[in-house]
């Protein structure tokens, strides 16, 4: 029995220390360990794998453990006297593999944010190190960093890279590159905003971290989730800083690519189209998005981002997913040794290993260029609910380190052959090496490949199920999910939820090929890109609450339009305001390199029949036409004072709508207020969503011809509101639509939304009307839903 001095039940996870970075070995490293407290040998410990298989079971004298080799898998060291155990992986050496620059499975390491110093009494003193090389013993050639431009630029001219230049030279000395994005513009390049004002700064900036990080940079975003929550700015505001980056990135570092910034929000929400009717997609490389939703939905996710890109002729272009993460797995449900910070179980950290390889081979089979899961350190979000992280807070790996290893040694360089079909309730994919050799990745179908995210899933259902290859070589040689290898003596094979690889597949038959991934970068054409134009809006315009359309009187709005040159040449030219009447346009504008020239106009919209235009200057400089400005414009006021409207009654029948929240929903009838009341409880969980349905009565209830939807709305708090959205869903291959709607008060106030250009509102088969919140109980009441047609 282990006597340990000073300490009572101590945790065996905090006094055993791996001697490998991170409790990650390489496969043939000494799988040493140290006791950080005194103890009385003979040391009694108990060895088990990820199954909770004993292994071995053995005592040791000395303050060290020295374990005989191992297979590669993930393991668990569980020492008499104490409590829990010390968990560590053994991964393939990547040292043994060639550098494959090109590789589809990467990460996003955020490490120069997340593995700063802190409170945590466990982080090692040589934390940016220790994530480093615990990301090269994963094996992985890129990862995504991020950096702040206001910690980096606090003054013109004043560059302070600190430990992003050290994490940089960290990672590239292990043939890491680098996916670099920042954001947090300082002070003196903005002017009450989140995004900069100054697109001269905009342009110095990314030019100087180009140049300062190149060779360690090989690619570039310009902000991040700049449609959702890090960014108050319309699309066309987003849409001018965008281009300015770009074009100093690729001053900086002309062999640089560059990434627009990750959408967050998927369906693309008409903020992501109106970035591109701006001429946005001339100055990007990569297609850029982020998810987090169910696996479930992904197939639906891509569909949407194609349609998306083939609208503005993007279809070339490789996509990139530099967020991808799970909330599958809920809160943590264990309290960690930081006060208020919450931990994953056992059983959590599966579904995460689970999720990790589902997902990135889904996304491979559908055709994405590259995948980044978030995040490898650990982080906690959501008032310290949310445990994220591949690296626990002592920074030792979790079980989905060695699925993502895993991944990488068993199909890193492989390409995607397609789907087969092992047999119900199997997946099956086939991928080819480059010498010729194939392998066969295959799981038993789980909640979590069906299940929308909801509190209470669980790994402990194995969901065991066999199936036969037809005319295989036996034996056949395999790896489970976490490194481990197996061998099959003839059939059935048996396959559970947990992915499994088996090597040297014979022939099989492909069901769905693999979508291949598009490589092209943007291209050069006769547009000068180097002009850019900016708006400054008067209280006339009205933005959206989606940030992509304004609303404007007929009697028009004044603005400031700032046209930039971002060149070391002169530039003199024309431009053009469409889409209305526009007074105050020059004749002549004449720029000086790297200048700007303001004008003072009043725009006076000239709507269709649908109450639409466009606000849209074009120009031509030195005899090359530019991008565009594009401002949607939309007359609600004119809409819902000229429109014909049709209440449908039934939608103030609470029977009529469908529970549908992450959390216990109540739909009740308030007599004193005649509305709908929608009462929502959620669980400690950090996704909180509420968005009742109304399925349409059909055809009656058709929205053929609709223009919007006007309603009435008020919320318990205001302040718990994180977004509002109405969702027109199609339940068909075409894009559902997602709509941001300003948020609504505690008193009774009228939304109007209008369906964007090109969606078919007779295809609406129900609607979704809700929010995210930040409470964790939240009332909301619709009254007077009335849809919207033309005069």
């Amino acid at each position: 029995m282990v006597q340990a001095i000073g300490l009572t039940a101590a945790d065996t996870a905090e006094v055993l220390v791996a001697a490998a970075p991170g409790a990650a070995f390489l496969q043939g490293e000494a799988l040493e360990f140290t006791l950080k407290q005194p103890v009385v040998p003979p040391v009694e410990w108990t060895l088990r794998n990820w199954r909770n298989e004993v292994l071995r079971r053995e005592s040791s004298n000395g303050g060290k453990l020295l374990l005989p080799p191992l297979p590669n898998g993930y393991y668990r060291l569980e020492l008499s006297g104490f409590t829990g155990s010390r968990s560590f992986a053994v991964v393939p050496d990547p040292g043994n593999r060639p550098a494959d620059p090109d590789l589809f499975f990467a990460l996003d390491s955020a490490q120069s944010w997340l593995a700063r110093p802190d409170n945590n009494p466990r982080r090692p003193e040589n934390a940016f190190e220790v994530v480093s090389e615990v990301a090269r013993r994963s094996g992985v050639q890129m990862v995504r960093d991020r950096m702040s431009w206001a910690e980096t630029n606090p003054a013109p001219g004043r560059y302070e890279w600190t430990y992003y230049k050290t994490n940089a030279e960290l990672l590239a000395k292990r043939g890491i590159a680098l996916s670099g994005m920042y954001h947090d513009a300082p002070d003196w390049t903005r002017r009450n905003t989140c995004l900069p004002v100054d697109l001269t700064a905009t342009y110095a900036f990314a030019k100087s971290a180009a140049e300062a990080f190149r060779g360690q940079m090989t690619n570039w975003e310009f902000w991040n989730e700049q449609d959702h929550g890090f960014g108050i700015e319309s699309a066309w505001d987003y849409a001018a800083a965008f281009k300015a980056a770009s074009l100093g990135f690729r001053a900086g570092n002309p062999e640089a690519t560059v990434a627009v910034g990750g959408f967050a929000i998927t369906p693309l929400l008409p903020y992501t189209d109106t970035v591109m009717k701006n001429g946005a997609s001339e100055y990007f490389d990569i297609f850029n998005v982020h998810t987090y939703r169910p696996l479930r939905d992904f197939s639906e996710i891509l569909k949407d981002i194609r349609a998306h890109m083939k609208r503005h002729g993007m279809e070339g272009r490789p996509i990139w997913f530099t967020e991808t993460g799970s909330g599958m797995e809920g809160a943590g449900s264990l309290e960690s040794f930081l006060p208020g910070i919450k931990m994953h179980s056992p059983d959590q950290e599966l579904l995460i290993a689970e999720y990790l390889q589902k997902m990135m081979i889904t996304m491979q089979m559908l055709g994405v260029d590259r995948d980044f899961f978030f995040v490898l350190p650990p982080y906690s979000e959501y008032g310290g609910n949310k445990d994220w992280g591949l690296m626990r807070r002592d920074y030792t790996v979790k079980p989905g380190f060695a699925a993502f290893a895993t991944l990488v040694d068993k199909l890193g360089g492989a390409e995607p052959e397609g789907e087969i079909e092992p047999g119900e309730g199997i997946k099956g994919y086939l991928y080819r090496h480059p010498n010729g050799s194939r392998t066969l990745v295959y799981w038993s179908v789980s909640e979590l490949d069906t299940e929308p995210v909801r509190p209470g899933l669980s790994a402990a259902n194995r969901h065991e199920r066999t199936f036969r290859l037809p005319q295989q070589p036996s034996p056949l040689h395999g790896t489970d999910m976490l490194g481990t290898p197996f061998t099959v003596n003839g059939t059935p094979i048996i396959a559970t939820r947990f992915p499994a690889f088996l090597d040297d597949v014979g022939k099989l038959a492909v069901k769905t090929p693999a979508i291949a991934p598009a490589t092209r970068k943007s291209e050069e054409n006769a547009t000068d890109r180097t002009i850019v134009y900016r708006t400054d809006l008067s209280s006339g315009f009205r933005l959206s609450a989606g940030k992509d359309y304004v609303d404007v009187g007929e009697d028009g709005a004044a603005f400031n339009l700032q046209v930039w040159n971002l060149s070391d040449r002169p530039k003199e030219g024309v431009i053009t305001v469409s889409g209305g009447n526009c007074t105050g346009i020059p004749e002549k504008i004449i720029i000086p390199p790297f200048g700007k020239t303001e004008l003072e106009l009043t725009f006076m919209p000239v709507f269709d029949d649908d109450f639409k235009t466009e606000l849209r200057i074009d120009g031509s400089f030195n005899g090359r036409k530019t991008t565009p400005l594009v401002i949607p414009v939309q007359g609600l006021q004119a809409m819902t004072g000229a429109g014909q409207k049709l209440e449908i009654t039934a939608m103030h029948d609470s029977a009529n709508w469908r529970r549908n929240a992450s959390g216990e929903m109540e739909i009740t009838y308030d007599e004193a207020e005649q509305a709908v009341r929608f009462h929502t409880r959620f669980p400690p969980i950090e996704d909180r969503w509420v968005y009742p349905e109304y399925t349409l009565q059909l055809p009656q209830e058709s929205l053929k011809g609709a223009l919007g939807i006007v309603f009435e709305m008020k919320v318990s708090d205001v302040s718990a509101v994180r977004q509002m959205l109405l969702m027109a869903v199609t339940g068909e291959d075409e894009r559902d639509l997602h709509l941001r709607i300003n948020a609504p008060s505690e008193e009774w106030t009228e939304h109007s939304v209008q369906f964007p250009e090109g969606f078919e509102p007779e295809k609406v088969k129900l609607l979704r009307i809700g929010l995210n919140s930040l409470a964790s109980d939240i009332t909301f009441l619709i009254r007077n839903v009335r849809f919207l047609y033309r005069p």
